[in-house]
Parts: C-alpha cells; sequence; structure tokens
C-alpha cells in the first residue's frame, strides 16, 4: 500500500471571521492579519515539499495558498467542492443576529444536529459527505506523494473525523487555526491523523493595530436604490485605504456616506452625507438593515470602524458631484447605478463586502 501525505491548511484571518459572520461559500477576502498569516505559512513551509497544491476556489483560500505556490512556482488547482459548508439564509450574519432570529435553528447548529440545514443550506452531513469524497479523490490521484490544501475551517473539521473517526457530533480536541499546517495520512482506503497545529506551540502573527486602543470611527453608509432596482455607487479613488492601494488597486466602488460629526446621529449622518455627495434632498431613513464593526486603516492611521448601512428608496435622478466637500472632491472618481445582479458578477472592487448578499437579504436580487 502507497501512503498520501496531505497538508491542510486553513485561510488567513478575514474580517468576517473578527465579526463572527458566517461566511460560508460567499467570496470574502483576507485581511491584513490573514494575508500576513498567509505570508508567514509560506515561510514556515519554505523547506516541505509537495507535489503539488490544491484550494478551495474561494478568494480567502487561494490567496493563504498564493505565497507558497509563487515560492514554488507551482499552479494552484482550484476545486470548489472544498469549499465550506454552505449557510445558506445565514449568509452573511453573524452568531448573535442567527441567534436572535433563528433561535430553535441555531440550537441545532450548536447541538451539531448532522440532518439539519440552514434554510436554503446545507446539512452537516451533505457536507461531511462532499468533503470526503473530494479529499478521497486528492488522495487516490497522488499515491505516495505529498499534497498540500488549503481551505476552510469546517473542511478541515471533517477531515480531522476522518483522520480520527470521530462522529460528527463529537466535540473537536483543538481549535482550527488560522493558516496553521495539519497534517492527516491516507494509506489503503483509510485515513489517519500525523499532527494537529496547536495555539500554544505556534507563534503568532501580530497585525499592526492589534493591542492598540483603537479610535472609535462611526459612520453611516446608504443604500441609493432607484426604481430599476439599481443600486447608486461612488467610484473612489484608493488613496484614501492605504491597504487598497497597496494591493494595487487605482479604484474602488462604495456607498455613499461618512463620519458622524461630533454629536451627531446616524441618521443625520445620513441625510447630510446623502445631501453633500449626491445633491439628493428629498428622502427618509427608516432603520439601518446592516452593521459591521472591523479595523479601518486610513492615511491617518487605523481606526476601529462602526458602520451602519441603510436602504433609502428614490426617484431615478443623477448625482451632482459639484456639492462635494473639498476634501471629498480629491478622492470621488464618478457614479454608477449597478444592478444586483451586475456586482454579483462584478471584478471590481466593491465595499462593503459581498454587498450582493446584503442586497439580498434586502429583497433586491
Amino acid at each position: 500500500m502507497t501512503r498520501t501525505l496531505i497538508c491542510l491548511a486553513r485561510h488567513g484571518e478575514t474580517n468576517w471571521n473578527l465579526e463572527r459572520r458566517f461566511q460560508g461559500q460567499l467570496d470574502i477576502a483576507l485581511n491584513m492579519k490573514g494575508r500576513l498569516q498567509a505570508d508567514a505559512l509560506g515561510r514556515e513551509l519554505a523547506d516541505a515539499h509537495f507535489d503539488c497544491i490544491y484550494s478551495s476556489d474561494l478568494q480567502r483560500a487561494v490567496a493563504t495558498a498564493a505565497p507558497h505556490a509563487a515560492r514554488r512556482g507551482m499552479e494552484i488547482i482550484k476545486k470548489p467542492e472544498l469549499r465550506e459548508k454552505h449557510d445558506g439564509v445565514w449568509h452573511g450574519l453573524n452568531h448573535q443576529e442567527v441567534a436572535a432570529r433563528f433561535p430553535e435553528d441555531y440550537r441545532h447548529y450548536l447541538a451539531r444536529r448532522a440532518d439539519y440545514a440552514a434554510p436554503g443550506g446545507e446539512s452537516l452531513m451533505r457536507f461531511a459527505a462532499r468533503v470526503r469524497a473530494a479529499l478521497t479523490r486528492i488522495a487516490e490521484a497522488h499515491p505516495g506523494q505529498t499534497v498540500l490544501v488549503v481551505a476552510h475551517a469546517g473542511t478541515l473539521d471533517i477531515a480531522w473525523r476522518l483522520a480520527t473517526a470521530k462522529h460528527l457530533d463529537e466535540t473537536r480536541e483543538y481549535p482550527v487555526l488560522n493558516a496553521a499546517p495539519n497534517w492527516v495520512a491516507y494509506e489503503g482506503g483509510r485515513w489517519s491523523l500525523v499532527d494537529w497545529a496547536r495555539e500554544e506551540n505556534r507563534n503568532p502573527v501580530v497585525a499592526p493595530y492589534e493591542g492598540l486602543d483603537l479610535p472609535r470611527r462611526e459612520a453611516t453608509r446608504v443604500l441609493l436604490v432607484n426604481p430599476r432596482n439599481e443600486t447608486l455607487l461612488l467610484r473612489f479613488s484608493s488613496r484614501i485605504l492605504p491597504d487598497v492601494e497597496a494591493l494595487g488597486y487605482s479604484h474602488f466602488w462604495g456607498q455613499p456616506g461618512g463620519a458622524l460629526e461630533p454629536g451627531e446621529s446616524y441618521e443625520a449622518c445620513a441625510l447630510r452625507e446623502i445631501s453633500e455627495e449626491t445633491g439628493l434632498e428629498d428622502f427618509t431613513v427608516g432603520a439601518p438593515i446592516a452593521s459591521r464593526e472591523f479595523p479601518l486603516h486610513l492615511p491617518t492611521g487605523w481606526r476601529h470602524a462602526v458602520e451602519q448601512y441603510y436602504l433609502v428608496r428614490c426617484e431615478d435622478f443623477e448625482p451632482r458631484l459639484e456639492r462635494l466637500t473639498a476634501a471629498e472632491k480629491t478622492y470621488v472618481e464618478g457614479w454608477k447605478w449597478w444592478r444586483a445582479d451586475e456586482i454579483a458578477a462584478s471584478k471590481e472592487l466593491i465595499y462593503p463586502e459581498a454587498l450582493a448578499n446584503m442586497l439580498s437579504r434586502a429583497g433586491l436580487l
């Protein structure tokens, strides 16, 4: 019998990890720490020999595999079947939101009920069968070889259960760390555990903002939607987001909005920013449809961003950018009305991440 050795690594950190959001199969990018973790993993595995590299096709996994692949001049073989479990309507919600909106379902999730699936999602049992089949195909395609597989926490959890013969409802002994190597073997149709990464045995990767008491930056973002269900996005120069500029982007797209002024409410900020950035005056702001909290890198330094998102229905109009402030005129480059399906299919950099999911939850996709 010939033994295949597989090194499994979870993707690096994302802002959605920090917010404890269900990413599932949404295509969320690595944050700065995640990119540093990917680089560190590449260095850690520099002396390891791999015959090939596989990855989930989602960008957070591909970007984690990329430093090692580039170092070796190897192709990354992207496999959708290595994706995270599909979380259905939970996609984009954090754990607190799911617990509040779907209390009974969330209890099934916490109990690891194998036959339970979130509405529109994938059951743990079906997910496990998918991952088992994918990893077995990879192992049997490379007898006697060593393979790197970069995927997701859920994918690695199933691999651990294959290698330890643990049932789906049993508690895992160790967490699945971001961008850490875990080793399993496949031989004669059987899986075995070689080594599993533990936090106490690893050197931590520290992002520039960690350990700092970051100034809080509260802001509003407004999704203006016209009668054709198109959403207004402004085109911004990447100069206002150093991380975006460092990644090679000249611009990105986002909603009108901005930071609260002293003593200003989120709703008042939304009214003011829309007037300044688009010229629209006759509209009302209801309750927020979403919120975000994440580390934000501005030219003036790191901030703890707290953002509220509002959906505003409006008549079709052409934004008047001449009303922008002097500062805004230096970085707002244009505008466009976008259909939700255009946003979902676009390769442009659009914020917030997974905007199409936010629009879908608002009934626009």
